[in-house]
């Protein structure tokens, strides 16, 4: 049943994420008909994402792009006239063209690493005025990214630790976090597996000096993708 759970946890989060698409995006709309819990996963998943977007700075192609843009389409001006009763589908095909070709080429001249994954949100141990923090992997650089939404502020003598804890397994800790800022982890091991269970301790400055959590659990969550 818990790897069930996961599975649909991680269906939840393609679902809010637009990413669920086809036969599969109808079975799992329709599940969530008879499945309550299902429709607050999702709607624990959109708000994460709304939130998320608020942190997201517009990033302004550069003019060199729309130059590469119009050198790959080879636009020159064209020089006719046009009377009333001229057809104008020439100009409208090329406007149509030329739009289709920038959406398609703006995102080979824009090359950016592919944005992380969101894979897990750890809720507050004190509910919903405690805050919450989204976990987003990338698998290629091998890193999480730990964002904090409304997180409780902690004394400036205390650290904020997060541990990936296996089914039936000891935790083991990740690294630390900035307490108000997105932090970037990079593992020095794998990645956690689905169903690892991840965690925020409350710790001394600097960590937990045993190599265990030595501090209340603040934040903790099901690791779904």
């Amino acid at each position: 049943m818990k790897s069930r759970s996961h599975y649909h946890a991680a269906l939840a989060a393609e679902y809010a994420l637009g990413t669920l698409r086809g036969a599969a995006k109808i079975q799992f709309e329709q599940k969530m008909r008879d499945d309550p819990e299902l429709v607050a996963e999702v709607a624990r998943w959109q708000e994460a994402f709304t939130q998320l977007d608020n942190h997201i700075m517009p990033v302004v192609p550069p003019a060199s792009v729309w130059k590469r843009i119009r050198h790959n389409l080879d636009l020159q001006p064209v020089k006719r006239t046009v009377t009333p009763k001229t057809p104008v589908r020439g100009y409208l095909g090329w406007a149509l063209a030329a739009g289709l070709a920038a959406l398609l080429l703006i995102p080979r001249l824009l090359v950016q690493p592919a944005a992380p994954l969101p894979v897990a949100i750890l809720a507050s141990s004190t509910g919903a005025q405690g805050g919450q923090w989204v976990v987003s992997a990338d698998i290629s650089t091998r890193s999480l990214m730990l964002t904090p939404l409304n997180a409780q502020r902690v004394a400036a003598d205390r650290s904020l630790e997060l541990w990936a804890i296996a089914p039936g397994g000891k935790p083991q800790s990740l690294g630390l976090l900035n307490t108000q800022q997105p932090t970037q982890l990079t593992l020095d091991a794998k990645m956690p597996d689905p169903g690892f269970t991840l965690a925020i301790s409350i710790e001394p400055h600097g960590g937990s000096p045993t190599g265990q959590p030595t501090g209340a659990v603040l934040y903790s969550g099901a690791l779904a993708l």
